[in-house]
């Protein structure tokens, strides 16, 4: 069976003037979804206030550093965008030839502050000591740069660092006087002064005095987490709570204590009398002492044993008395002779005591 096909009606111009404008429409549509439209209201300023950026060093590593400042992305009225900041701001590092990027970050959408991450806010850059990061004290360049993806034109402001804005102190987490750290906690409280004042109709408090000194509170410590990662472990004075993680100390062992004891249990009472008991008899005092354990422990193993107790609560009591006696004396030969004189009082006890039962 054949199938004929009529094409006479597809040279027709009408229907091909039909098919372009729908054709047409379609592709338009489908762009008008694809591309973002500039819905947001341009900031009436972005800006970084002198005084607004710190950088730090030898924080939680010798050369990482840390780069803190104060972005603000003002709106006249505070009427904030709906599209959160985090969508809409990138930060940017950049080195002081003002073209090499170095590192990026997002403004942090805080809730509590209800301006969906615009207004007064803290940023950071961090770099490992194995980073790239921009030359110590140099020219670098921060950039607020609001994307064209969401203003028209474009939105941008750059702050060159100078050497004011660096923490020049080149103390280590290792060494006593850690200034660059104290550092950091003064700024991040300075910070929090700041946007405590700048947001006070939220009643949000950042930080709060304890028996630890100043403190964050816990919406400080949500905040400052979520604007300079890991700053728990870069300054943990920051944190009623502290987190450290322990490094390896040396240890070097002496017998210091052995001697302070023996010293002690030479001019001591007990000492005197164990050693005049031993001089008599012609022996050292810790064989005495030594002596006087063994029998404490045999005479309380039979006593109870007798009453039928058993032997074992006499011998616990012998080894408490040579216990005290090793505490209190210190003397390592008294140590050593008591633990002997404990093991034989127990080999007679289980022979004529013990084996019998």
């Amino acid at each position: 069976m054949k199938i004929a096909v009529d094409w006479s009606h597809t040279k027709d111009p009408t229907t091909r003037v039909n098919r372009f404008i729908i054709l047409s429409l379609t592709l338009f549509t489908i762009l008008a979804i694809a591309i973002p439209a500039y819905a947001l209201t341009l900031p009436s300023s972005l800006t970084i206030p002198e005084g607004g950026v710190k950088v730090f060093r030898n924080l939680a590593q010798n050369g990482d550093r840390l780069y803190v400042f104060e972005p603000h992305v003002n709106f006249t009225g505070d009427a904030w965008p709906d599209t959160p900041a985090s969508s809409s701001i990138i930060y940017r590092l950049y080195d002081a030839d003002g073209t090499t990027l170095k590192a990026t970050s997002s403004p942090y959408v805080y809730p509590y502050f209800g301006s969906n991450g615009y207004g007064s806010g803290v940023g950071s850059f961090y770099f490992a000591s194995s980073d790239n990061a921009p030359a110590w004290g140099s020219a670098a360049k921060i950039e607020i740069y609001g994307t064209p993806a969401y203003f028209s034109p474009a939105q941008t402001f750059s702050y060159t660092l100078t050497s004011n804005d660096y923490i020049d102190d080149t103390s280590t987490e290792y060494t006593s006087n850690y200034m660059n750290e104290q550092a950091l906690y003064n700024f991040v409280l300075l910070l929090s002064d700041r946007l405590q004042s700048d947001y006070e109709s939220t009643g949000v408090i950042l930080k709060t005095s304890s028996d630890a000194g100043v403190v964050l509170t816990s919406y400080g410590e949500l905040y400052f987490k979520g604007v300079i990662p890991g700053i728990q472990n870069l300054c943990p004075d920051l944190f009623y709570i502290q987190v450290y993680v322990p490094t390896e100390m040396p240890v070097s062992y002496n017998m210091i204590m052995q001697q302070t004891y023996t010293a002690r249990h030479a001019t001591d009472e007990i000492g005197e009398g164990l050693s005049g008991v031993g001089d008599a008899m012609g022996v050292s005092g810790s064989f005495v002492g030594a002596g006087i354990v063994f029998l404490i422990t045999m005479v309380a193993a039979v006593v109870t044993s007798r009453k039928g107790w058993g032997a074992e609560p006499g011998l616990a009591i012998g080894a408490l008395v040579g216990i005290f006696f090793a505490v209190t004396l210190g003397n390592t030969i008294f140590t050593i002779m008591m633990v002997f004189s404990l093991v034989a009082a127990i080999g007679i006890v289980f022979m004529f005591l013990l084996k019998r039962a």
